[in-house]
């Protein structure tokens, strides 16, 4: 492997450079389409597994169960993906996944939408997903310099945030007087959306030859992306924060509505005050990145960051206590989640900066699929073990616990010195 690059941001290099790279804001184009009916749908679908199934149990369950597929297909999709037209499956994933979403919207207002049904569309959805993240990582170092990776990773970050946001806002009017089936529709139009922008990037893989895999060169592929990573103890240690991350995200994602709608005792309004504060403050974090990586350490970054994430799910319930005050528990859950995401911002940049910098390109499809599957595949085990224990626990049992373990595990990541530089 060649050198470690460097990890100080270009003092010459901003976002107007990013801005001249037009093929690259195609993508973050196609992203920005695709970030908004995520936003709204990402309520609606919260709002719509809780109503369907009234379990918060069912919730962590469904939310585990669209991790799978990456757990078990992305590694061996990112072996598949290195030999063929990234930009392709991309598009192909998207039509997919409209497709998917749009049938959930119809079975919902022809009234025939069950969990099962739920479950499988989540399967298929996250199963394309699983080929559509490797190829959107393998295409990135054709269409933007490596010069521009702090700025153009944070100026997609921030951009998609700030749609987010504009999602977030509008997903509780949309809901409110459309109904939840329109929501989802919405997020189905922006799949097909980012598929036909996507199709305009030029990557230069049009000219390229590829030649068929048979299944002896397709594990040597496989083979030697694993065996890269082995070597590199810098990716190693990414997987393992991201693994842990990642764990102590699972009862937010998972037990929002729950925690809302039973601890917290407010309204769905609560829904969208998070995830809009969270948003806001993810967008301001990926703006900043760039400047706050030339003033700290990656490893001061990522132990500020975890463990305000971990003393967040603290804030939340101790927000139940005065849960009769509706205007100070929204200030308060509004306030900790904009900090919390502007926090958790700054840890997710400097692992993708990171992960760019310190991959080859022909290894970034594979090695990128190895380790989104090391990094999720902690939630789903999270997701049903939470599942099981809402039988015998509150739910503000389960985030306490999970914020005690998130603290010692981010203070065990800092005292042992791990490398991620």
């Amino acid at each position: 492997m060649s050198e470690i690059a460097t990890t100080e941001v270009n003092p010459k290099i901003g976002y107007k450079d990013v801005i001249k790279q037009k093929e690259y804001m195609k993508l973050i184009f196609a992203n920005i389409i695709n970030r908004f009916g995520d936003s709204i749908d990402s309520i609606a679908f919260s709002w719509l597994v809780f109503s369907l199934t009234g379990s918060a149990a069912w919730s962590a369950l469904i939310f585990g169960i669209n991790r799978v597929p990456t757990i078990f297909l992305q590694p061996f999709a990112g072996a598949l993906v290195e030999n063929l037209n990234k930009k392709f499956i991309m598009v192909v994933t998207d039509i997919i996944r409209g497709i998917c979403v749009s049938l959930i919207a119809v079975l919902l207002i022809l009234k025939l939408l069950n969990p099962w049904i739920l479950l499988l569309m989540t399967v298929i959805i996250s199963s394309a997903e699983a080929f559509r993240g490797p190829a959107g990582t393998a295409v990135l170092p054709r269409i933007l310099d490596k010069s521009c990776y702090d700025f153009g990773i944070s100026l997609n970050s921030t951009l998609t945030n700030i749609v987010e946001l504009a999602g977030l806002g509008l997903a509780g009017a949309i809901i409110g007087i459309f109904g939840t089936q329109t929501a989802i529709f919405i997020d189905a139009a922006t799949f097909w959306g980012s598929a036909l922008v996507i199709l305009f990037i030029h990557t230069g893989e049009e000219k390229k030859t590829y030649k068929k895999i048979n299944l002896k060169d397709y594990f040597d592929t496989l083979k030697g992306g694993i065996s890269y990573i082995r070597r590199n103890r810098i990716i190693i240690n990414f997987i393992l924060l991201a693994m842990a991350a990642n764990a102590i995200l699972v009862p937010l994602n998972s037990l929002e509505a729950p925690l809302v709608r039973d601890i917290l005792k407010q309204g769905g309004y609560l829904l969208s005050v998070l995830g809009f504060s969270l948003s806001l403050g993810l967008g301001i974090g990926s703006a900043l990145y760039p400047y706050i990586a030339k003033r700290l350490g990656i490893r001061t970054i990522i132990l500020t960051s975890g463990m305000m994430l971990s003393f967040y799910y603290i804030i939340l319930i101790l927000s139940s206590y005065i849960s009769t005050y509706k205007i100070l528990v929204g200030i308060i859950c509004a306030a900790s989640s904009l900090i919390t995401g502007c926090l958790l911002a700054f840890m997710l940049a400097a692992l993708n900066v990171q992960f760019m910098k310190n991959v080859e390109t022909d290894y970034l499809a594979r090695a990128g699929a190895i380790m989104s599957s090391g990094c999720v595949c902690t939630m789903p085990l999270v997701s049903f073990i939470i599942s099981i224990l809402t039988a015998f626990l509150p739910v503000s049992v389960i985030f306490y616990a999970m914020g005690g373990i998130g603290i010692v595990l981010f203070l065990l990541i800092y005292i042992k010195k791990m490398k991620f530089e």
